[in-house]
C-alpha cells in the first residue's frame, strides 16, 4: 500500500512478514556479513521529544518499539541512547550493553517526554559520530533515527535550509566514510521523508514512512533484519524442529495477549514465571527466549501467536548475504542474488555437505526458479518486475537433517529520487542517486521545460554526489511541466530511463505551497505541511544559563494537555571533569605565556630605571669630585695673586708675572687626568669627613654659621639645607677683579677698570 508520498507504507498487516527471522537478526553472532568478519554490534539509538511527538504518538508507542531492540541487542555489543529537541541529551551512555544497561534504558526511555521545542537533526548526527575519529573506533555501527519532523533549528526558514544542506553535503558522506549505517523512521506526514531517505539510502540503512504509531515495531524489526540477518529454523507458527548443529536458539514470539509456553522435546513446560535454565524477557506484544544448547527434537509454542513470530539459531551451518549488499534495488534492474554457507567459524562448509543441500527462492511468499550452486556459492538473477515497494526475499537451504532460512528486505527503487526545493531565492530541483553503490559518470541530464515559454535547461553536479538546477526566475505566470531527459553511465552501463516522473506546477506559487515536496507523488493541490509554531520576531538566541541546565519535572503520561514547562537539556557526560581539564589546558597556558611575558618585562623595565637612577648618581658624584679636588685654600693664599690685584687697582701689570699664549700651550705639559669616580658622601660617613681644616684656612672669612654636620646629632635638620653662608662668600668674589690677568684680553696694558 502507498502512502500519500507515494512511498511504500508499512501496515500492520503488511510488515507481518518481515517479522519472521528478523526480531532478532541482532543478536545473531558475528556472522552478519560473513561468519569470520563482522565485527561486534555498535548501536545508536537517537529519539526525537520535539513537542509535535505529543500528537504525532499520543499513546507513547514508541516505547514498546525501542524496548524490543533494547532487549534485541546482543550481550557483546556496545549501545548508547541519545534524545533531541532543541538540544541533544546523552539518555544513556554509550557503554557495553549488559543486565545492568538494559535496566537503566527501559528505565530512561519510559520517562521521555516530548516537551522539546525544536527538531535539531543535525547536532544529533553529530553527537552521536563523536568517536568517528578516535583510534579506537571500528566499523560497523548503526544509528537508528525516529522523528516526526524536519530540520527546524530557527524560525528563518533559510537558515533550515542552510542545515538541511549541511546534513546532506557533510554529515552523511562523513557517516558513509565511517561505514555507519543510519536507519531512518519518518512518522507521520510532517517528516522529511526525503532527506531521512537520503540518509538512510547513501549509508546503506533502512527507512520507512509510517502512519501510525503502532507500524513503529515492524519498522525496528526490519532494521533488526537489516543490521544483522540470521539463519532461522522453519516455523509454521506451532512449532520447529532443532537438529543436533544448533548451538544456540532465540525465539520470538509475537502475540496481542496472554501468556506463552514452550515445550520441550521430553515435555516439559517454560513460561516467563517458569524460565528453568532458559532466558525469558517478555515485552509488550512480543516475548523473547534464548536456550543455550537446545535438546534436538520437536518444539511446541503454546499461546495465541501471531504468524510474524520467528526462531533464530547458531548452529554449524549458516546461510549468508553478499548480494544484494544494501537496502535498495533498482527498479527494471536484474535482481542479482548471492549468498555464502559457512560454519560457525567462518569457514567454507565441505562440498559434500554442500551436495545434499537444495535451495529454495521465495519473493514476496511466492517461490522462484532460479538460484543455484556456482561452486560455493548461491546465485540466481531475477527479472525485476515488481512494483515501487518493498521486496521479501527468502532462502531455505534443505539438508535432510537440518533446515535453515534466511531472509532480507529491500526497497526497489528507481535510479534517481526526485525532490523539490521551494526557498526565497528560487525554485531548486534535486535529483539523489538511489544508492550509495551507484556510480554515475559521462552524465547529460537536462530539465525540459514546457508551458508559456519553453526551453532545456541542464543540471549540474554537486560535490556531495546529486544533481541539481535551478528554475529560471525570469519565467513568466502559467502553468508548467519539468520533464528529466538525457542519459548516463551507471555502474559501466548506459541508462536512459531513470524513473523521475514529471513535475507540473504554476507559477506564481502560492504563499502557502510547502518547501519541500516529492516530486514523484505531487498532489494536484499540495498537503500542507505543519509549520512550526509562530513566534516573535527573531532574535538571535544568548548562551543557555546554568539554569537551564536544571531537570525539569517531566509531564505525567496521564496529562496529555499538560503545558510542558521546558526541554530537559543535555546532561552530564559520564566523565565531565576529564573533558573541562582538557578543554581549559590551553586557556590556562596561553595565561601562564601571558604572565611569564609580564614579568619579564617588568623587570626589563624595573633594571632600565635602575642603570637611570646609577647614571645620575655617577654625575652626582663626579661633581662632588671635582669641587672636593679643587684647592681653594692655596689659590686664595698666593701672594702672587695678591699682587696682581693690587697692580691691577693701580692700573700698573707685571709683565713678568702676565702668562703669554706659549706657556699655556706647551707641548710638554701633561694634560689634567680625568677626576676619580668616587662614592658621593653619606650621612652615614660625616665621622670621616675632617672639614676643620677647610672651615679654618678657606671658609673661616665666608662662613660665619657653625658646621651643620655638627649639628646632626642635635637633629636640626633644617641647618644642614641653609646655604645663607654661602652668598655672604660669594659677594666677597665678585668684587675680585680677575680680567687683568687674561692673556686674551684686548687691551692687555690697560684692562678695564670695573
Amino acid at each position: 500500500m502507498l502512502g500519500q508520498s507515494g512511498r511504500p507504507r508499512l501496515t500492520r498487516a503488511g510488515v507481518c512478514a518481515i517479522l519472521v527471522g528478523a526480531a532478532v537478526a541482532l543478536m545473531a553472532p558475528a556472522w552478519a556479513e560473513t561468519p569470520s568478519e563482522a565485527a561486534a554490534s555498535d548501536v545508536r539509538i537517537l529519539i526525537d521529544i520535539s513537542g509535535s511527538m505529543r500528537d504525532t504518538d499520543p499513546q507513547n508507542r514508541r516505547t514498546p518499539a525501542i524496548n524490543l531492540l533494547i532487549d534485541a541487542i546482543p550481550g557483546d555489543a556496545t549501545a548508547g541512547i541519545w534524545s533531541f529537541g532543541r538540544y541533544v541529551n546523552l539518555l544513556v551512555p554509550h557503554d557495553p550493553v549488559n543486565a545492568q544497561w538494559r535496566a537503566q534504558a527501559r528505565t530512561r526511555v519510559a520517562e521521555l517526554r516530548a516537551i522539546a521545542q525544536r527538531t535539531n537533526l543535525g547536532a544529533a548526527l553529530d553527537d552521536a559520530a563523536y568517536d568517528f575519529g578516535f583510534s579506537t573506533y571500528s566499523p560497523p555501527t548503526d544509528v537508528i533515527l525516529i522523528t516526526d519532523g524536519q530540520v527546524d533549528i530557527a524560525p528563518n526558514s533559510d537558515v533550515n535550509r542552510v542545515e538541511r544542506d549541511r546534513i546532506l553535503d557533510t554529515v552523511i558522506p562523513r557517516f558513509a566514510a565511517a561505514g555507519a549505517r543510519i536507519h531512518t523512521l519518518a512518522l507521520g506526514s510532517a517528516a522529511d521523508a526525503g532527506l531521512l531517505e537520503q540518509m538512510a539510502n547513501q549509508t546503506g540503512g533502512v527507512f520507512a514512512e509510517v502512519q501510525q504509531p503502532s507500524e513503529m515495531q515492524s519498522f525496528i524489526i526490519r532494521v533488526l533484519n537489516s543490521v544483522r540477518p540470521g539463519n532461522e529454523l522453519p516455523f509454521d507458527g506451532r512449532e520447529f524442529r532443532v537438529d543436533a548443529q544448533v548451538t544456540e536458539l532465540t525465539a520470538l514470539v509475537m502475540h496481542d495477549d496472554g501468556q506463552v509456553e514452550l515445550r520441550q522435546p521430553n515435555g516439559t513446560l517454560n513460561s516467563v514465571s517458569s524460565p528453568g535454565s532458559q532466558r525469558w524477557q517478555a515485552g509488550q506484544g512480543y516475548t523473547l527466549i534464548s536456550i543455550d544448547t537446545p535438546p534436538a527434537g520437536r518444539w511446541e509454542v503454546l499461546g495465541d501467536i501471531n504468524d510474524d513470530s520467528s526462531i533464530q539459531v547458531v548452529s554449524d551451518v549458516n546461510l549468508y548475504w553478499t548480494q544484494p549488499s544494501g537496502s535498495v534495488v533498482l527498479q527494471d534492474q536484474p535482481l542479482i542474488l548471492e549468498l555464502g554457507v559457512a560454519d560457525a567459524s567462518g569457514d567454507v562448509v565441505p562440498d559434500a555437505l554442500i551436495n545434499v543441500m537444495t535451495p529454495t527462492l521465495r519473493i514476496n511468499g511466492s517461490q522462484v526458479d532460479g538460484l543455484r550452486w556456482d561452486g560455493r556459492q548461491l546465485r540466481a538473477q531475477v527479472p525485476n518486475t515488481y512494483a515501487d515497494a518493498d521486496i521479501q526475499l527468502e532462502v531455505t537451504l534443505d539438508g535432510g537433517t537440518f533446515q535453515r532460512q534466511i531472509r532480507k528486505t529491500v526497497v526497489n527503487r528507481p535510479a534517481l529520487l526526485s525532490e523539490l526545493l521551494v526557498t526565497d531565492a528560487g525554485i531548486q530541483w534535486r535529483l539523489y542517486p538511489a544508492d550509495r553503490g551507484l556510480m554515475f559518470e559521462q552524465v547529460s541530464l537536462q530539465a525540459m521545460i514546457e508551458g508559456p515559454v519553453t526551453q532545456n535547461q541542464g543540471f549540474q553536479t554537486h560535490a556531495s554526489g546529486y544533481f541539481y538546477m535551478n528554475l529560471p526566475a525570469d519565467l513568466p505566470e502559467g502553468d508548467y511541466r519539468l520533464t528529466l531527459t538525457g542519459d548516463a553511465d551507471v555502474n559501466e552501463r548506459r541508462v536512459s530511463q531513470f524513473g523521475v516522473a514529471p513535475i507540473d506546477l504554476s507559477l506564481p506559487l502560492p504563499a502557502d505551497w510547502p518547501r519541500i515536496l516529492n516530486p514523484e507523488a505531487m498532489p494536484a493541490e499540495p498537503t500542507m505541511m505543519p509549520e512550526p509554531e509562530p513566534e516573535a520576531d527573531f532574535v538571535k538566541e544568548p548562551m543557555p544559563e546554568f539554569e537551564e541546565l536544571s531537570v525539569q519535572t517531566p509531564v505525567s503520561i496521564d496529562q496529555p494537555d499538560a503545558e510542558p514547562v521546558s526541554e530537559p537539556l543535555p546532561q552530564s557526560d559520564p566523565t565531565p571533569w576529564l573533558r573541562y581539564l582538557l578543554l581549559s589546558v590551553p586557556g590556562l597556558l596561553i595565561l601562564l605565556a601571558f604572565f611569564l611575558v609580564y614579568r619579564r618585562l617588568d623587570r626589563r623595565s624595573k633594571g632600565e630605571t635602575e642603570d637611570l637612577l646609577a647614571e645620575d648618581r655617577g654625575l652626582a658624584d663626579v661633581g662632588m669630585n671635582e669641587l672636593n679636588d679643587l684647592e681653594l685654600s692655596a689659590d686664595l693664599d698666593d701672594p702672587s695673586l695678591d699682587s696682581g690685584v693690587g697692580d691691577g687697582r693701580d692700573g700698573q701689570a707685571d709683565e713678568q708675572d702676565a702668562p703669554v699664549v706659549d706657556d699655556v700651550f706647551e707641548d710638554d705639559v701633561p694634560e689634567p687626568s680625568p677626576p676619580e669616580r668616587t662614592e658621593a658622601p653619606r650621612v652615614s660617613m660625616e665621622d670621616s669627613l675632617d672639614t676643620r681644616a677647610l672651615d679654618e684656612d678657606v671658609w673661616g672669612e665666608l662662613d660665619s654659621e657653625p658646621d651643620p654636620l655638627d649639628d646632626l646629632d642635635a637633629g636640626d635638620d633644617d641647618d644642614l639645607f641653609d646655604i645663607s653662608n654661602l652668598e655672604d662668600g660669594l659677594s666677597d668674589l665678585e668684587n675680585l677683579n680677575l680680567d687683568e690677568d687674561d692673556p686674551f684680553s684686548d687691551d692687555n696694558d690697560d684692562p678695564p677698570s670695573r
